[in-house]
């Protein structure tokens, strides 16, 4: 095994509508968890201390980020590589699992190299756009199948 301060994890933060993370060692789904109450949070994201403050003081969160974290060094302690990728999704890719990212690497770059990449962060309101699109058609397949039956 690395040594501790040698050992790498690479945090990504992703949004299911666009796709899932490949190539990932653990992969966890936060889209169940709550939205942020901040008012006008769309003008911000994940990194924002408000949302971060908001998300993160819920016990969902903080459950979940502990889960993550007790799974994370049972898989550290097993593992012979010198790195390991860690991916958490919710539904855009833009509040909820940046922030949960961004608290996670706070807490793993005290032992550990910590690589932090948002994957979607980044998403234009036409990829957005397109995303809603794929969404209707998606929901419109699926509930025609429903009927079919």
């Amino acid at each position: 095994m690395a040594h501790i301060n040698e050992f790498t994890i690479k945090l990504y933060s992703f949004g299911y509508s666009f796709g899932v993370s490949q190539d990932m060692d653990l992969l966890y789904s936060i889209r169940h968890l709550p939205m942020t109450n901040v008012e006008n949070y769309q003008r911000y994201d994940g990194r924002h201390k408000r949302i971060q403050n908001e998300l993160l003081s819920m016990p969902e969160y903080e459950n979940m980020i502990k889960s993550i974290m007790d799974q994370l060094m049972n898989f550290v302690s097993n593992r012979t590589s010198a790195s390991i990728s860690v991916a958490v999704g919710c539904e855009e890719g833009q509040h909820r699992s940046v922030a949960v990212i961004e608290r996670l690497a706070e807490l793993l770059s005290v032992t550990y190299h910590v690589e932090v990449n948002h994957r979607d962060l980044q998403r234009t309101r036409y990829d957005k756009k397109k995303q809603r699109e794929r969404i209707t058609k998606r929901d419109t397949k699926y509930n025609r199948y429903d009927e079919d039956y």
